[in-house]
């Protein structure tokens, strides 16, 4: 007789199928004697049912317990009959596993206890994988059977899997209550955006592309070592081809090994501005000349793209390029190599003089055709062969100097336009570098950063700025050639270069200048020495423009900057009635409403026609409405009182970032944590469709700027009084000055400007009454 003979029901029930089991945790069982350790778990339910898996229910004839998962999965019959085995239910919703009650195993044969402990994840998930294989393959011989020993299985599996399906989902979260609208930092974000568009800060200049892209630059340019050299080879095509006068293989060979990522050479950039520089029709036709020149034209600038002067490596080629002295390597130049851009603006002004005015408004082309004068060489009795040596000269590009020989022969007209393309040049160079130098300061650009030496950016090195000194002798030069470009109306895009250089002095002296008061900047501001600046400058343009008013009302709306054109219109009203002590702003603009100094301008119907020494009303009042809005979007107020009438929070900047991986999935996708249950995917491929992400992760996503620290306490009183004084210039003008003078584009703009809301009362520093009586 088997050992097992004379063993009970209720224990027979306990006893886990041998081959499904290699471990058993609920009691020790000897197969050999036939002693069974029963177990008798604690009722984790009320006392008059017994707990769930208790064999005491069976026998005692109670109701069945809901069958488990385990009966889904192996077959029934009325011969071998399997008692669920709650270890493997991880499952379903009825599994009492976590319970904090302590089972207790009695053995039979002695009167000692076992505590028992449920049984680890690790040896769940064993049993529940080993019963699945076994399940499978018994699944097809059983199936009948269990349809008919169960007649009650078919209702209860749809409830089943419906529970289990609930339990899996993921609770949807509950919604966020609205934030309250924290006005200070709503204030600091919409500073700092202001503060790290570092492209505005520059408004005509040409925006580099390593701005779009900080960390890419950062570890391309900023923290890299030297681009690739070319080999012998190529140098020796290089320096051939370029001696031998065969400029449009050269600039072939330059081309492809910029599209390589090869740097040629320290003296490229060099080579082509000279060769802009003497580049004529002596042996070539004029086409030819017009498709080389706008070839190297293009050439350089695909270089400084291509290397551009953020590349901290490339640094000290660049200042020998500018022709500067690197102050980290102590290098001292010669007296007979000049600054690069003080020699060009020497030969500028120079040709401006022999130039005449219609070809200074003009478009003049940049090529003539070669015609050669062979009058003297006739009366000297001269050989041919002399006077044509004489005449076509090659360049010697061994010597390594610039000769102006070939570059005085030409025209003042094309050595202008020559010059105009040289200045270009250099001043996308500047530009370039102290763009990118604002975009990897963010954190601090105060004067100590501005003025140090192994970091100073180009333009206050060219410039000969420093912590005491804005006006230099070539600043000086360069307001001076702006105004008698002015003054002689030169071709709008060739003074620009100028109107270029003058932003870029301005934007230096003023960034010198950003103050921080416990670590976070007071911006926006204007330094008293950029002011003293702006005043300077606009003494040099009035030393050259001592007369003529259409001259200044058509070159302030060309300044870049607003800061620099309400400046500038400040100083041109004070030649007139304008208070001068009192700094430009919407106090200012208040106090010339309310002491009606608008009278002491003549109307335009009453000045001649040639008068051109007279400033009329009307475009006095044009001029202080546009000073006013310069000042106005310096500042941003209508971005501030925008975001305090809707109180809307402000976003951040975004600039889009070189890596996939900067942006989590579960921000795009939408679902984090998401498990995938392959035994129920078929059961649900009807929704497959609707539940497909057909979203795509970007190469380039968008990822927020960090929030600068701005003084918010400052500013914050700096808006709110300017907006008070703008509201209360709005009530004045509809109340009294429109009665006495036409300001309807006034009204229009601060209408658009503040809304409809309510003006506010007087301000106290206002002392005006609106009412004669």
């Amino acid at each position: 007789m088997s050992p097992l003979c004379g063993v009970g029901v209720s224990a027979i029930s306990i006893i886990p199928p041998l081959g499904k089991f290699r471990r058993s945790t609920y009691g020790n069982i000897n197969i050999s004697t036939g002693k069974t350790k029963r177990n008798k778990m604690s009722a984790t339910t009320d006392g008059s049912s017994p707990p769930k898996g208790d064999p005491s229910s069976e026998s005692k004839g109670m109701p069945a317990q809901p069958i488990s998962d385990i009966e889904m999965e192996y077959p029934v019959s009325k011969e071998n009959k399997v008692i669920p085995d709650f270890t493997r239910n991880t499952d379903s919703v009825d599994t009492v596993l976590n319970t904090t009650t302590e089972a207790i195993v009695k053995n039979t044969d002695s009167d000692d206890t076992i505590p028992f402990h449920p049984p680890s994840d690790v040896e769940m998930d064993t049993a529940k994988s080993d019963s699945k294989s076994d399940a499978k393959s018994d699944s097809k011989s059983h199936s009948k059977s269990r349809a008919k020993s169960s007649p009650e299985l078919e209702l209860q599996i749809p409830e089943r899997r419906e529970r289990r399906r609930k339990t899996k989902e993921r609770p949807t979260p509950a919604a966020a209550p609205p934030q309250k609208l924290n006005w200070k930092f709503n204030l600091r974000i919409l500073i700092s955006n202001m503060y790290m568009k570092s492209e505005d800060r520059l408004p005509g200049a040409c925006v580099p592309k390593c701005l779009h892209n900080t960390t890419q630059c950062t570890e391309r340019h900023r923290c890299s070592m030297l681009p690739d050299a070319p080999n012998f080879t190529a140098v020796q095509a290089l320096r051939t081809t370029l001696h031998g006068q065969h400029y449009d293989t050269f600039l072939d060979i330059l081309e492809m090994m910029v599209l390589q990522c090869v740097y040629p050479g320290e003296g490229v950039f060099d080579r082509l501005i000279d060769m802009a520089m003497i580049l004529i029709a002596k042996e070539m036709s004029v086409k030819e000349l017009g498709d080389t020149y706008n070839k190297l034209i293009r050439t350089f600038f695909l270089l400084v793209d291509a290397f551009p002067p953020c590349w901290t490596a490339l640094r000290p080629y660049y200042l020998n390029f500018l022709g500067v002295k690197n102050p980290a390597l102590r290098d001292v130049r010669s007296k007979d190599s000049p600054q690069k851009l003080q020699f060009y603006l020497d030969l500028l002004e120079e040709t401006l003089t022999q130039c005449s005015d219609e070809e200074i408004q003009e478009n003049t082309k940049f090529y003539e055709k070669f015609v050669f004068n062979f009058s003297e060489e006739e009366d000297a009795n001269m050989s041919q062969e002399t006077v044509f040596l004489r005449h076509v000269q090659e360049y010697d590009w061994l010597s390594g100097k610039l000769c102006l020989d070939d570059f005085k022969r030409m025209s003042p007209a094309v050595r202008l336009v020559r010059l105009c393309d040289v200045l270009n040049m250099l001043t996308w160079v500047l530009e370039m570098e102290f763009l990118s130098w604002l975009d990897h300061n963010r954190l601090r650009q105060s004067e100590s950063e501005m003025f140090q030496e192994d970091s100073q950016p180009f333009a206050s090195i060219v410039f000969g700025m420093s912590a005491s000194t804005r006006l230099t002798d070539i600043v000086k030069q360069i307001m001076k050639l702006y105004g008698q470009a002015a003054a002689k109306s030169m071709y709008p895009e060739r003074q620009r270069i100028l109107q270029r250089l003058i932003s870029l002095i301005i934007e230096v002296s003023n960034t010198a200048e950003l103050k921080y008061v416990d670590n976070a900047v007071i911006y926006p501001s204007l330094g008293p020495k950029t002011r003293l600046l702006i005043a300077d400058f606009f003494k040099i343009f009035k030393s050259q423009n001592p007369k003529h008013i259409s001259t200044y009302l058509r070159t302030i709306p060309q300044l870049d900057h607003t800061y620099l054109r309400y400046e500038f219109t400040d100083h041109f009203l004070q030649l007139f009635f304008f208070p001068k002590k009192q700094p430009f702003g919407p106090e200012k603009v208040v106090k010339e409403f309310t002491d009606r100094q608008w009278l002491n301008y003549k109307p335009k119907g009453e000045i001649k026609d040639d008068d051109d020494d007279q400033l009329c009303r009307e475009d006095y009042l044009g001029l202080l409405l546009s000073a006013l809005k310069d000042f106005d979007k310096w500042l941003n107020l209508n971005g501030f009182w925008k975001f305090l009438k809707s109180k809307e929070h402000v976003q951040p900047l975004t600039r889009r970032t070189s890596s996939p991986l900067a942006t989590p999935v579960g921000l795009i996708t939408g679902d984090t944590d998401m498990v995938f249950m392959l035994d129920e995917m078929k059961e649900e491929l009807h929704t497959w469709k609707k539940r497909m992400n057909t979203k795509v992760i970007k190469g380039r996503p968008n990822v927020n700027l960090p929030v600068a620290r701005i003084n918010v306490a400052k500013m914050c009183l700096r808006y709110g009084e300017d907006v008070r004084q703008l509201r209360f210039l709005r009530r004045l003008l509809q109340n009294k000055v429109q009665k006495e003078v036409d300001v309807s584009d006034w009204l229009t703009y601060l209408n658009s400007f503040l809304g409809d809301d309510e003006p506010m009362s007087q301000p106290d520093s206002a002392s005006i009454e609106l009412s004669d009586d």
